[in-house]
């Protein structure tokens, strides 16, 4: 009797170790994940180029050397300046020289002028008494034409007066733009070569833009007046706002020879007003993102949409199950995606533990 009792305890043991085991493998198939229906929300398409920080009117000043040497920087850094203000003068002894040449030569001509204008009153005079001298006829044609002759060399002469004024006033340098002087380097000056280096640096800290490029194929899609959101690597966790203020019409040069050479397609120049200001400095590396286009959609999170190929796939929870639904997708940003077509507003899809999940699988939905 004791040992048929011996042998019920170790079945109902038995039993018991295999319920658990069996819950234990249940429990596990039964995974728990949280679900989402599809939500309405804003979802905007964008363009992203790198772009740089720079001022919006600047100009360059460098050494001329086919204009002589540098007389006098007549501005320091730091002065306020407006347009048409002079910024350099320039000495130029052979043009000094050549003026001195072109006085002489119009005091000389117009001399010949006056001296062959009297003589041909006096001819015309004699001529006037005797109409029919063959030689006081012949004289007076020579006269004429010397006189012609003469009246052209000074108009000559006054012409290259004009041409050497107009080289003189170029000896003066003036400004472009309305700024400030960024930097004068009197070094460059000196050297008495042309170099790549500026002489002065003329810019506005207070108006900055930021240019970049496109793509051919992007150009279709901004317009001027779009808005931008600008951010920078350098200044985490922030970002400024813009608008598209030019896209130019013909590529970059260096695009187009890279196209030539075999590279990708060319790139159009691009730049962006800020709507407010910034406090970075010219030179610092940009991000631009262009909104193309906003649309209210029906969105899900990122995480919810898996792809296999060109599929683009979620799982909805059906009599407490995993399904998998094949669903077609539009735009895209960093925490959602619009759905188009394939799930309904009544559908709980899942999305957490999507990538542990397989068709037909047991959930738990918290």
């Amino acid at each position: 009797m004791k040992k048929k009792w011996i042998i019920i305890g170790v079945i109902v043991l038995v039993v018991l170790f295999l319920g658990i085991n069996i819950w234990q493998q249940q429990s596990k198939k039964m995974l728990s994940v949280e679900t989402a229906s599809l939500k309405q929300e804003t979802m905007a398409e964008t363009v992203m180029t790198p772009g740089t920080l720079k001022l919006e009117k600047e100009q360059y000043v460098y050494f001329q050397p086919e204009k002589g040497e540098v007389d006098e920087i007549l501005v320091k850094e730091g002065d306020k300046i407006k347009k048409g203000d002079s910024l350099i003068r320039y000495s130029n002894q052979q043009l000094a020289l050549d003026k001195k040449q072109n006085d002489l030569q119009i005091r000389s001509a117009a001399l010949e002028v006056e001296k062959l204008r009297k003589e041909h009153e006096k001819i015309d005079k004699e001529l006037d008494k005797d109409k029919d001298n063959d030689i006081l006829q012949e004289e007076h044609d020579q006269i004429s034409m010397q006189h012609q002759l003469a009246n052209i060399e000074l108009e000559q002469a006054n012409l290259q007066k004009e041409s050497i004024e107009t080289e003189q006033a170029d000896l003066t340098v003036t400004s472009d733009v309305k700024g400030t002087i960024l930097s004068v380097n009197e070094k460059v000056s000196s050297q008495g070569e042309a170099s790549e280096q500026a002489i002065i640096r003329i810019g506005s800290l207070n108006n900055l833009v930021v240019e970049g490029t496109i793509s051919e194929y992007e150009t279709l899609n901004i317009k001027k007046d779009q808005s931008v959101t600008l951010t920078s690597d350098a200044v985490a966790d922030e970002e400024w706002t813009g608008k598209v203020s030019y896209i130019g019409d013909l590529p970059e040069e260096d695009s187009t020879m890279g196209m030539e050479a075999g590279e990708d397609s060319v790139v159009y120049p691009i730049r962006v007003t800020l709507d407010e200001k910034i406090d970075l400095k010219p030179g610092f590396n940009m991000l631009i993102d262009i909104i193309t286009s906003k649309e209210e959609v029906d969105t899900l999170p990122i995480a919810a949409v898996q792809q296999e190929d060109d599929a683009n796939y979620v799982y909805i929870v059906q009599d407490g199950k995993a399904k998998r639904v094949d669903v077609k997708v539009g735009a895209v940003d960093t925490e959602k995606m619009e759905i188009k077509d394939g799930i309904s507003a009544d559908d709980d899809v899942i999305i957490t533990n999507v990538s542990d999940i397989t068709p037909g699988m047991e959930v738990n939905v918290k």
